[in-house]
C-alpha cells in the first residue's frame, strides 16, 4: 500500500518507512549537532581543530561502509541498521557522561561506525523495494533530516538553555533507543516486488569475498565506460567538499558576523520550516527530471549561492541570507536525489555496492571539506573560502550543464 494525498508526491510504504526512521535518527541527533561546533569552541578546541573532528567522524563512515557493505550481503539489513541507530544511542550516552579525551574520540570513531551502518542499510532498502521513481523515493528520503531539523533545534536549544549539553545529550539516548527498535520492527522482511524478500537468500553460503570483489569490478568497468556519470561523480564529490566546509562552519560564521546564539537557533528552525512546503514541490519537479538534470541544476546553484554569501555577506541581512540557504537546500535536495537516484537505476542488481559508493561519497568529500575547509578559514577567512570553493562548483556545474544538454540526456 502507497501513500498518496493529492496535495504531496507520491511516497511509496518501504520509502515511508525509511523515511520515518531517517527522521527520528536524525531528530535525536540534532538535537545537538547544530551547536556542536559551537560546544567544541566552548572547550577550548581551534577552528582547525573541529576540522579535525568532522574529518575523523566522516572518514570513519567512508571507511567502515566498505566493511557493512560486505556484512549486510549476509544479514537481513533492518538489523544492521538498527544496531547503527542503536551506536547514535550509545554515543550520546558517552557524551552525557562527559568522558575524557580517549573515550571521546574513540565516540567519534563509533558515531562514524553506526552512521555507516545506517545510511548503507537504509539506502540498500530503498533500492531492492524497486520504487516507481528513484529520485522521488531518494527526494523523500534526504527530505527527512530537513523535516527534523524543524523542531529539534530548537527543542535542543531550550534544553540546552535550562539544563546544559548533558540534558540535550540525555534526550538524545532516549529518542535514539527507541528509534533502533522501531526501524528494527517495521523494516525487517520488507518484500521487493517480483523477487521474495530482499531479493536473493542472504547468508555466508551465498555470498563471499569472491563475489564480492566481482561486484565491484563490474560496477567500475561500467562507470569506466560511462563518461557522463563519472563527470556527474566529480562534480557531486566537489559541492559536498563545499558542504563539509559549511556544516560545521557556518554557525560559527554567522556569530562571527555579530549574531547572537538565539538568532542563530531561530534562524535555522525557521529555515527547515519553510523547507517543508517547498520540498514538496521539489520532490514532484525532481520526479519529472532526470537524475543528470537534477544533478547538474543542483550543483550549479549551489556554487552560485556560496559566490553571492562570499563577496557580499558583509552587505547582506540575515533575511537574505536566510532566502539563499533555503534556495541551497533545495539545491541540495536535487543533487542528493539525483545522485542516489543514477546510482540506483545504474547499478540495482548491485544495491550493496551501489549504496556504500553513495555513502562513501557523501561522507568522505565532507570529511575532506571539513579539515580544508577549518584550515582554509584560519588563513582566508569564511567569506573568501566560500568564495573559492563556491567558483569552483559553480564552474563544475556549469560544465557539466554543457555536457548533459549536449548528450541530450534526459
Amino acid at each position: 500500500m502507497d501513500f498518496h494525498f493529492r496535495a504531496l508526491p507520491e511516497i511509496e510504504r518501504t520509502t515511508f518507512n525509511v523515511s520515518v526512521v531517517h527522521f527520528l535518527l536524525m531528530f535525536g541527533y540534532k538535537l545537538f549537532s547544530l551547536y556542536y561546533p559551537l560546544f567544541l569552541i566552548s572547550i577550548g578546541l581551534s577552528v582547525v581543530s573541529v576540522g579535525w573532528i568532522y574529518l575523523l567522524l566522516y572518514g570513519t563512515i567512508a571507511t567502515a561502509s566498505v566493511g557493512v557493505n560486505f556484512w549486510i550481503h549476509r544479514i537481513d539489513p533492518a538489523k544492521a541498521a538498527s544496531a547503527g541507530i542503536f551506536g547514535y544511542g550509545v554515543y550520546a550516552l558517552l557524551m552525557l557522561l562527559n568522558p575524557g579525551s580517549a573515550v571521546f574520540y574513540s565516540a567519534q570513531i563509533l558515531l562514524g561506525i553506526s552512521a555507516a551502518l545506517w545510511l548503507v542499510s537504509l539506502k540498500s532498502i530503498i533500492i531492492e523495494s524497486r520504487p516507481k521513481n528513484f529520485n522521488s523515493s531518494f527526494g523523500w528520503f534526504y527530505s527527512a533530516p530537513e523535516y527534523a531539523s524543524t523542531l529539534a533545534p530548537a527543542i535542543g536549544g531550550l534544553v540546552i538553555y535550562e539544563f546544559g549539553f548533558s540534558g540535550v545529550f540525555a534526550l538524545s539516548v532516549l529518542v535514539q533507543f527507541i528509534n533502533a527498535f522501531y526501524a528494527y520492527f517495521k523494516l525487517r522482511g520488507i518484500k521487493a516486488p517480483d523477487d521474495g524478500i530482499f531479493g536473493l537468500p542472504r547468508g555466508p553460503e551465498i555470498f563471499d569475498l569472491k563475489r564480492f570483489k566481482a561486484n565491484y569490478q563490474e560496477i567500475f568497468q561500467s562507470l569506466k565506460k560511462d563518461k557522463i556519470a563519472l563527470l556527474a561523480l566529480v562534480a557531486i564529490f566537489f559541492a559536498l567538499i563545499l558542504g563539509g566546509i559549511y556544516r560545521p562552519y557556518f554557525v560559527l560564521f554567522l556569530k562571527d558576523l555579530g549574531h547572537s546564539q538565539n538568532d542563530i537557533i531561530g534562524f535555522f528552525s525557521l529555515l527547515s520550516l519553510l523547507y517543508i512546503p517547498l520540498s514538496w514541490i521539489a520532490i514532484k519537479l525532481i520526479g519529472k527530471m532526470s537524475s543528470y538534470k537534477n544533478i547538474s541544476y543542483g550543483v550549479l546553484a549551489d556554487g552560485i549561492i556560496f559566490i553571492i554569501i562570499g563577496l557580499w555577506a558583509n552587505f547582506l541581512s540575515l533575511m537574505q541570507v536566510f532566502i539563499f540557504l533555503l534556495a541551497d537546500l533545495i539545491a541540495g535536495l536535487m543533487v542528493g536525489s539525483g545522485k542516489s537516484g543514477m546510482m540506483a537505476k545504474k547499478f540495482t542488481k548491485f544495491k550493496e555496492e551501489a549504496s556504500t559508493i553513495d555513502t562513501i561519497i557523501v561522507t568522505l568529500a565532507p570529511a575532506l571539506g571539513g579539515i580544508l575547509g577549518g584550515v582554509a578559514i584560519s588563513y582566508a577567512g569564511y567569506q573568501q573560502t566560500f568564495l573559492f570553493m563556491g567558483i569552483i562548483v559553480a564552474l563544475l556545474g556549469l560544465a557539466f550543464n554543457i555536457f548533459v544538454f549536449k548528450r541530450n540526456e534526459n
